[in-house]
């Protein structure tokens, strides 16, 4: 199993050394012609021997050998994430030259190549430092014009759809919100203290004092007094009886 990565590896060394050895006649902002064909075997071949591994072997390897190196790990990494959509490599497509695969940006060598798969046809792209050294390898899918627009078709069916749910369950919660005055006086007399026990009898009301009248046993006086009673009234003093006297405050007596 170790073989799986270092022969990927030694594949990428190759391809590094080769283009060295052809980048020495090269100028600054330029790429030679060997430089770019050596660039382009090289990753052809790099390509074509990382599609040849399945998932299950490029897992182990990794699993097996912790201090693999960057960039075959990333391959690894980017081709079992790609594998399952494009199926089972068919070959690169026939009319690609190095001159038009192989262009120099911001002193980096990115090599994009047009790759045939079981499933759908994808853009490899192979990146290289100012050194030559390989850096990253991936995997882009090609979709068609109809797979874009479903695509696009469902993601905003999923947004619209996300953003009516957010709004309808934001309703559901302001409707809650009435109940809570309730909630709150409910707890408040659950929470309240309990009122204390009344006595067993009450107390009786004062009964009113009645002051008995004293009747002024004089006869004299209840007899002037009834005189002048029916003198008063032009009567008998017989026809009335004086039971008793108080004494008024008023002066109204002329």
């Amino acid at each position: 199993m170790k073989k799986t990565w270092k022969k990927l590896g030694s594949l990428a060394a190759a391809g590094v050394l080769a283009l060295s050895l052809a980048g020495c006649g090269s100028e600054k902002e330029s790429i030679n012609e060997k430089v770019q064909q050596s660039l382009y075997e090289s990753s052809v071949s790099t390509v074509e021997t990382l599609v040849s591994y399945d998932n299950a072997s490029m897992k182990q390897a990794m699993e097996e050998n912790p201090n693999m190196d960057d960039f075959t790990k990333s391959a690894f990494t980017s081709w079992i994430d790609s594998s399952e959509e494009l199926g089972a490599y068919l070959g690169m497509e026939g009319d690609q030259t190095a001159e038009d695969t192989v262009k120099l940006d911001s002193h980096k060598y990115v090599v994009t190549l047009e790759a045939e798969f079981e499933n759908r046809s994808a853009v490899v792209e192979m990146v290289y430092d100012s050194k030559l050294t390989p850096e990253s390898v991936g995997f882009s899918p090609n979709y068609t014009m109809g797979e874009k627009m479903s695509s696009a078709a469902v993601n905003t069916v999923i947004g619209i759809a996300t953003v009516f749910f957010i709004l309808l369950f934001l309703s559901f919660v302001i409707s809650l919100m009435k109940y809570i005055p309730k909630l709150e006086a409910a707890l408040a007399k659950k929470n309240a203290p309990a009122p204390a026990p009344a006595s067993n009898a009450a107390p009786a009301a004062p009964a009113p004092v009645v002051e008995e009248e004293e009747l002024v046993d004089d006869g004299e006086l209840v007899a002037v007094i009834a005189a002048a009673i029916a003198a008063a009234e032009g009567t008998s003093a017989d026809g009335f009886v004086v039971r008793s006297i108080r004494k008024s405050n008023k002066r109204t007596w002329r």
